[in-house]
């Protein structure tokens, strides 16, 4: 049992990404390319925490994908956001994974604006990998940090740092967090259309590219298209704005794998 259990926990790990990292989470983002360095949304606490320093309201949401349709894969999350004068505080937890294995991370994060033009986000994590069958479970703490800027006009610049410090979930081989950092540009043509790119390099990785496009043609509907790469990935996806409530969908398409249905709902507190 201890060999097929080991290797299924590998497949698990590897298949999406290494244990401890970040898998990127939110509906709208992933009907963008995965590229939102630059987007003010609830979920910029799993992407880039400058973006909550935009928010205005208090906003909750919870967040449901399935991995290539596979049940084994299936990732959860939730987060929350307060606006407090120029800052904003958030907390935000995922679980991926089944009873052999899962991966859980909970964060806390604090965002300030200074002026119209800057934001800068930090947040603290605690990572969890844990094995099922008694084979145990491992934990760290480690902390990120974004940046978002204006250029000119509707162009923003962002960048991100996760895991500074090179934390380690430790092990029989000694597994370290990936430590990723993210480089990428935004810009507003109008209210209706918006433009994202992004780099990310994980430091023993080669480097992904993300792109993405939000069309708003109508109040209530969004339409979003993007690219990812490392495998190449194609994503589309819907977004529904009723009052308060916000209700996205996206699918994210990769070769032989198969596709990656997500769902994300929020609400946004008069």
């Amino acid at each position: 049992m201890r060999r097929p259990l080991c290797l299924l926990a590998l497949a698990l790990a590897t298949a999406v990404r290494a244990g401890g990292d970040h898998t990127p989470v939110g509906a709208r983002i992933a009907g963008m390319g995965q590229a939102g360095l630059t987007l003010v949304d609830l979920w910029s606490a799993q992407h880039n925490q400058a973006g909550l320093a935009g928010l205005t309201r208090p906003a909750v949401g919870v967040f449901m994908q399935r991995h290539w349709l596979s049940e084994s894969l299936d990732h959860q999350a939730l987060a929350a956001a307060l606006p407090l004068g120029r800052g904003s505080i958030a907390v935000n937890a995922s679980t991926l994974g089944y009873d052999l294995y899962r991966e859980t991370s909970v964060g806390v994060a604090y965002a300030m604006r200074f002026g119209e033009g800057l934001r800068v986000g930090v947040q603290l994590d605690y990572l969890s990998v844990r094995l099922g069958e008694g084979y145990g479970s491992r934990s760290t703490v480690t902390g990120e940090v974004g940046v978002q800027a204006r250029l000119t006009g509707g162009l923003w610049v962002g960048a991100h740092l996760y895991n500074p410090s090179r934390a380690a979930l430790g092990g029989p081989y000694d597994e370290r967090v990936p430590t990723v950092l993210k480089a990428g540009l935004g810009y507003t043509f109008s209210e209706k259309l918006v433009l994202t790119g992004e780099v990310e390099k994980d430091i023993d990785q080669a480097e992904r590219f993300h792109a993405g496009l939000e069309y708003h043609p109508v109040n209530a509907l969004f339409l979003r298209t993007g690219v990812s790469t490392g495998a190449v990935q194609g994503h589309f996806g819907v977004g529904v704005r009723l009052k308060g409530f916000d209700l996205d969908l996206a699918v994210a398409f990769r070769s032989l794998l198969g596709p990656t249905p997500q769902l994300g709902l929020s609400y946004r507190f008069p």
